[in-house]
């Protein structure tokens, strides 16, 4: 009797051995396998939805609410940028519109005009006397004023032996970037300029007054 429990007691050792061996074996190779292929989905689904949301730009998704901002305020600093580009090459190409010259200004009691200082209204600006064109730039300081004015003017006098000769008398309409341009056919010597407008108020007056600003200017 003794002999066959001996016998039993070592097939049951031997069993719970072999129990004992394959469990190691198996939790060894569950973690080699998640040392493999992570068992963790969601880090796996939180990288696709992030590639997902860059090159889709998917802002109805509820997830990474951050993300979405981000790359929404990028949008709109690319779409500002390219509106800038766009101002700047319009800019670029945008040609000047010069004052067209006033045919029909009519000043039906002038008998002459009365001179005076226009510094107060605007500055003025010209180009050099030795190029094809020469312009007339003015910049008024209210630009509100333009309404009261009926037209502008540009007289040229030649100086010779301290008398004036007129070479040019002309009038302008009024525009929102007064640039006058006119051709440099004008010959060599030293010339007065008198850039300036007329109030709508003087139009009827024998001397209207003349707001104008005066350069001496020479031609080589």
């Amino acid at each position: 009797m003794k002999i066959k429990e001996w016998i039993k007691q070592q097939a049951l050792v031997k069993t719970l051995f072999w129990i004992i061996v394959t469990a190691i074996i198996t939790l060894l190779c569950n973690k080699s396998c998640d040392r493999i292929m992570p068992n963790s989905p969601i880090v796996i689904k939180e990288v696709s939805d992030t590639v997902k949301v860059v090159h889709s730009y998917d802002f109805n998704s509820r997830n990474d609410s951050l993300t979405k901002e981000q790359l929404i305020r990028k949008l709109n600093n690319v779409k500002l940028a390219q509106s800038y580009e766009k101002i700047i090459i319009n800019n670029n190409k945008k040609e000047v519109i010069y004052n067209p010259i006033m045919l029909d200004a009519n000043f039906p009691n002038s008998k002459g005009y009365m001179s005076c200082d226009a510094s107060a209204y605007f500055s003025l600006s010209v180009s050099s006397l030795q190029k094809e064109y020469i312009d007339f730039k003015m910049s008024f300081i209210d630009p509100a004023i333009l309404n009261d004015i009926y037209c502008l003017s540009l007289k040229i006098c030649r100086i010779e032996n301290e008398k004036r000769i007129s070479i040019l008398d002309e009038n302008y309409r009024v525009i929102s970037t007064n640039h006058i341009r006119i051709v440099n056919n004008i010959p060599k010597g030293l010339f007065q300029i008198e850039v300036g407008f007329v109030f709508n108020k003087d139009i009827n007056s024998k001397y209207p007054k003349f707001y104008n600003i005066a350069k001496m200017l020479k031609k080589e």
